[in-house]
């Protein structure tokens, strides 16, 4: 359910003026804007799980939000930055803010009563209960009462009974009042919308928000001046249903959204006339200062705003806004715009989270806080931090900023201190414990008057090296071993735990370690690697308080393996104590090698014959590897019967086509001819 109260405060500090809406016509529609695009980090997550209601307190500078989940209220400033939230408030829901803008009410579903809060504080001050069956969803400020729209029991024929009422704060005694719907015959399905202007103070419209064949779309207008509401007008407001409704500056006409932006003056709400030329879906509006109209648009379309403005008296849009996609999974919707009278325009959007954002206006002002650390120091001895506030806007003395530590034993951050602004500038001591880069982060939470900021530098704090040492480097062995290296890491503070990270050739970067082991009491930690490539092992100590990160690396070579296969012999026989393979004159020695597969690899094959005592190459021979591995290779030629011959394959590292194994050889084979 969409209720708002977040233009209210707003409308009035528009002037005496009336926006104009003698409508003039164009040709543009939003869609047709080329929208302004806000990237996501103009983004600020809100601390809800849901939005129910957003107003405006210019008074105090403050932008409040319900969540009816959560059963939070949310205060921030106008940078979106949270200055504070108040949790405990299940169903909370509808806000509006008092004549004087001292209190904020706000209506709590499941808690059926109307809570007030100081407005400058945002701390709950009354409740005032409606009764056992008075369910409110909306409130509004008119007449010198607090009017809601609640919902009470099923109506007899099932539908949900919708009304309105109002509780008399400044009596002795707070008097609830529901309105009797047979006076005046009004009818309404859920609970209502209801609309108050601080510019007419004795007027309230009362505005359905449902779906409902017969009450959709309808709005009545009340004087409240009196001890009881009397009816002006009630009529069809918008085509299609309700999302949000305001008063117009003066408070003499109910603006509505629903499929485009209507109005309807409260002397006769059954005549409307369309503020805007699009007829499209509208989430949500807000009238700026100036007379501008902003229309929320729920679409998702990439080239379509999400915001369109439309200048005072036109029913097309001149500006329009795009919000970048924050999330990973969703896209940003428009859930809200609003406006402060300053000039700024804001949205709120929801995706699987809610995000504000700020449209247009000036930049709500952050100071610069720079830090000045030394660029050294020793560590358990004090250094000094100071620093200065600078930019936009400076801070008051007496100004609190917060001081955090970030070290290797706070990685996220440890609270130091609190330091005061003085004359612009801040100070303080400290004595870390802990060594290597040490990061200040001085920060401004921000206030009504100035966004947060933070500044932040960093020294460094000498650390020992520890000892740290692997076995295994340079190491040969081959394809399909186990290799166990082992790491010793030296004396260490707290930290006794290694990463071992692998690398083995031909792979890509390996993100993350093979194992992590934390050392014996001697220092050891083991890693047991199965080879298949040349790997580098590097053993990693991520240092602590006291000792410097430190690595160590050694390279595992890893040879191809080779097998050879003679073939196209008839026999095999001993000549010596070696086995030969015996081929008559006629045939051809045919090898089949296997070699350990890589893409692209070559094999070397290299055939000798025995000559004077000796064996003497003959041939060499390269033959490219199939993806399994494997070459066949067939040596034709004419062999004299006698002669004794030998052959292997070879893979050679940076000349077998790669660079990813050791050199290795295979075996010979043995053969001989005969007639």
């Amino acid at each position: 359910m969409r209720v708002s109260r977040a233009v209210l405060a707003v409308t009035v500090l528009a002037g005496s003026s009336a926006v104009a809406f003698a409508v003039s016509t164009g040709s543009a529609s939003a869609a047709e804007l080329e929208p302004q695009i806000l990237p996501a980090a103009a983004a600020r997550l809100l601390p809800v799980t849901s939005v129910s209601d957003v107003l405006v307190d210019p008074a105090h500078r403050h932008i409040l939000i319900s969540d009816h989940e959560a059963g939070r209220l949310v205060v921030t400033n106008y940078g979106g930055t949270v200055l504070a939230r108040r949790d405990g408030l299940a169903g909370i829901r509808g806000l509006a803010l008092s004549s004087d803008s001292s209190t904020i009410y706000a209506a709590r579903t499941d808690a059926r009563a109307i809570v007030a809060f100081d407005a400058a504080t945002v701390t709950p001050k009354a409740s005032y209960p409606l009764g056992d069956t008075v369910y409110p969803y909306d409130v509004a400020v008119a007449g010198g009462k607090v009017w809601f729209g609640y919902m009470g029991a099923w109506s007899p024929d099932g539908d949900f009974d919708g009304n309105f009422g109002s509780v008399d704060v400044a009596a002795a005694e707070p008097v609830v009042h529901l309105h009797d719907k047979a006076a005046d015959g009004s009818a309404f399905d859920m609970a209502p919308l209801v609309v108050s202007s601080p510019a007419a103070p004795d007027r309230l419209v009362v505005s359905d928000i449902s779906h409902h064949e017969t009450t959709s779309a309808t709005a009545a207008s009340y004087d409240v001046s009196g001890g009881t509401e009397r009816r002006i007008s009630a009529g069809t407001v918008v085509n299609g249903y309700t999302n949000e409704a305001v008063l117009s500056a003066d408070g003499s006409a109910l603006l509505t959204a629903g499929f485009g932006i209507w109005s309807s003056g409260l002397g006769g709400l059954g005549t409307r006339t369309r503020l805007t030329a699009d007829n499209s879906a509208t989430s949500s509006l807000a009238l700026l200062a100036d007379g501008r109209l902003a229309a929320g648009l729920p679409n998702s379309m990439a080239t379509e705003p999400d915001v369109a403005v439309y200048p005072a008296g036109s029913t097309t849009p001149d500006a329009g806004f795009k919000l970048s996609q924050v999330e990973r999974y969703a896209l940003p919707l428009v859930h809200r715009v609003l406006a402060e009278p300053e000039g700024r325009l804001f949205a709120v959007s929801r995706g699987d989270q809610y995000h504000f954002w700020q449209l247009s206006g000036p930049a709500f002002a952050a100071p610069t806080i720079t830090v000045d650390a030394p660029a050294t120091g020793v560590r358990g001895q004090a250094l000094t931090v100071t620093g200065t506030i600078g930019g936009a806007i400076g801070l008051p003395d007496g100004t609190g900023l917060a001081v955090t530590r970030t070290d290797v034993e706070s990685p996220y951050g440890k609270a130091v201190t609190t330091v005061k602004v003085e004359s612009g500038r801040f100070g303080f001591d400290d004595v870390p414990l802990a060594g290597g880069p040490v990061k200040y982060t001085v920060s401004y939470a921000g206030s009504e008057a100035a966004d947060a900021a933070t500044g932040n530098d960093t020294v460094q704090l000498p650390r020992a090296t520890p000892a740290l040492a692997l076995t295994g480097d340079k190491s040969v062995h081959t394809t399909g071993d186990t290799v166990t290296v082992t790491a010793t890491l030296g004396t260490t503070y707290t930290n006794r735990t290694v990463e071992f990270w692998t690398q083995r050739a031909g792979d890509g970067v390996n993100t993350h370690p093979a194992s992590t082991v934390k050392v014996t009491s001697a220092g050891k930690a083991s890693l047991k690697l199965a080879l298949s490539r040349n790997t580098t092992v590097t053993v990693r100590f991520a240092g602590d308080g006291r000792y410097a990160p430190r690595s160590a690396a050694a390279l595992v070579y890893a040879k191809a393996k080779i097998n050879t296969g003679l073939y196209n012999h008839y026999k095999t026989g001993r000549i010596g104590s070696q086995t030969y393979g015996y081929l008559r004159t006629s045939k051809d020695p045919k090898f089949v090698h296997i070699v350990t597969p890589y893409p692209n690899r070559t094999a070397r094959t290299v055939v000798q014959y025995y000559s004077g005592g000796r064996w003497k190459t003959w041939r060499t021979v390269t033959t490219k590897l199939s993806s399994t591995g494997k070459a066949t290779l067939t040596l034709t030629g004419t062999y004299r019967a006698g002669v004794k011959w030998r052959a292997r394959a070879e893979y050679l590292y940076g000349t077998s086509g790669d660079k990813v194994n050791a050199t290795a050889a295979g075996a010979w084979k043995y053969y001989t001819f005969t007639r």
